[in-house]
């Protein structure tokens, strides 16, 4: 099988920011199945869509639900020299906070394009104290410089469509809490499972509006958003577009988000809906269990079931391409740990009238890989894929992941461009650490192949390697 791998003015920004790397996903791309997820170390830590979603994070990785939490000791003992511990909350809470990433991304595709490119950049996030327990202010300023990019570079998405430099005030809001409500307004990155973060390349989707979730105070069983955004930056451009351009309609529209879910230790269900006037209607729903052995400790076996819908529907003027229609992606899986071992085997169908439509973020299928979700019409697949979290040699932050996933259809260039029957093996290593001097560093090695076998193409296999290495740095 042939291989996929995946995965101005901030000149003065970048002295501030620490080296790292990333790899990135051409704009060829077919798919848009990757996730920046921890690696699960047990079927607990598993990715769940409905889980995660809702929130409003500065950070891709802040307050996911899943993952076993980890405390950054780092700024705890910043925090502990109380350097202002007569000022206002507002000042003497402040969080200043560098992330650096430093990406090699290099892509054969179907024997095209081989886009090649490394880039250096990152992050300066500040997040104010809060004033009165009411008002708090936070912002994030995003860049990527090219340190080496080919005549094709633009197409990995880590820099511009002309394999430029990008920076750009990425995120710019205020965020009130009152009544055990939570209202942010501007730019921001939400986390939901249709619209969400997506930061597998140097800058996350980010979006600008309304967001309204509940005050997350602790292990709370109900989550819910009712929201509406009017604009999102694609990770490759600086500047922020409508909702309705995304799926190729120049109506300039928005997007109306509602949703709610549910959580206890076993279960986790709910839904969210995503209406674009005259364009589309997405309707997710997920249903998630957790069936844990001896005791549910780290180390003891656990079984975790997942059955979920993407449902797709032109709506009002019908003005995207190919409406009207009514589509769907249906996916089911169960997940198995033991002694930090990890296996999923998950299945997936899609309806037969049109592709899913998912320039917005990840994938919430559970076939999901790093280049394809199988997300075309009429496409059925099936995935397995096994991870192990090395801690149990002594080796902490070492974590190994590999998947193959087969997809088989009608190839039809109406509905699904001819990518239809197709094949994907991904391979991924992290290294991250939670304590000692190296914390704040990740470290991640990807390589893929995804081959697709009915489209006449010079090569039948788009391959990827990605190496990225990010590092983050509490300044206040």
């Amino acid at each position: 099988m042939a291989g996929l791998m995946k995965g101005t003015a901030g000149h003065a920004v970048l002295a501030l920011i620490f080296v790292a790397s990333g790899a990135g996903l051409s704009s060829r791309a077919y798919g848009q199945g990757a996730h920046d997820y921890p690696i699960p170390s047990s079927a607990k830590e598993a990715y769940s869509p409905i889980r995660e979603g809702f929130e409003s994070p500065i950070e891709p990785r802040e307050r996911l639900r899943g993952p076993k939490p980890y405390i950054d000791a780092r700024g705890a003992a910043l925090r502990d020299f109380e350097r202002m511990p007569d000022a206002p909350a507002f000042f003497r809470d402040t969080k200043l906070k560098a992330n650096s990433r430093t990406y090699w991304f290099g892509e054969d595709s179907f024997g095209f394009d081989k886009p090649k490119a490394l880039t250096t950049g990152g992050s300066l996030s500040y997040q104010s104290g809060y004033i009165a327990d009411f008002f708090q202010l936070r912002s994030v300023l995003y860049t990527t410089q090219p340190l080496y990019a080919n005549a094709e570079a633009g197409k990995t998405l880590n820099l511009s469509p002309q394999g430029d430099e990008i920076t750009t005030l990425g995120q710019i809001n205020g965020r009130m809490k009152y009544a055990g409500q939570e209202l942010t307004a501007g730019r921001q990155l939400i986390r939901t499972p249709y619209i969400n973060p997506y930061d597998v390349r140097m800058i996350p989707l980010t979006v600008e509006g309304v967001v309204l979730l509940p005050e997350h105070k602790g292990n709370d069983k109900l989550d819910y958003t009712a929201s509406y955004l009017w604009r999102y930056k694609p990770r490759n451009i600086a500047s922020f577009i409508p909702f309705s351009e995304g799926l190729g309609v120049e109506q300039d529209e928005g997007v109306l988000i509602t949703g709610a879910s549910y959580h206890t230790n076993s279960w986790n269900y709910g839904f969210s809906n995503y209406w674009i006037k005259d364009t589309l209607n997405t309707l997710y729903g997920e249903v998630d269990y957790l069936l844990p052995f001896g005791g549910g400790g780290d180390d003891a076996p656990s079984l975790r079931f997942g059955v979920n819908n993407l449902d797709q529907r032109t709506v009002g003027a019908d003005l995207i391409a190919g409406a009207p229609y009514n589509t769907y992606q249906a996916s089911a899986r169960v997940v198995a740990s033991y002694m930090n071992f990890v296996f999923t085997g998950a299945v997936s169908t899609v309806g037969d009238e049109a592709s899913i439509e998912k320039p917005f973020g990840f994938s919430t299928s559970h076939t999901a890989m790093i280049i394809t979700n199988f997300h075309q019409a009429s496409v059925q697949a099936f995935l397995l894929q096994l991870s192990y979290d090395f801690v149990g040699l002594g080796l902490e932050g070492f974590k190994f992941h590999v998947a193959w996933g087969k997809g088989e259809g009608k190839a039809n260039q109406a509905t699904n461009g001819g990518f239809a029957d197709q094949e994907e093996l991904d391979f991924r290593f992290v290294y991250e650490p939670h304590r000692g001097k190296l914390q704040g560093l990740r470290v991640e090695l990807e390589y893929v192949d995804w081959q697709v076998f009915d489209q006449d193409f010079p090569s039948d296999s788009l391959t990827e390697f990605r190496a990225i290495v990010n590092y983050s740095v509490p300044l206040l």
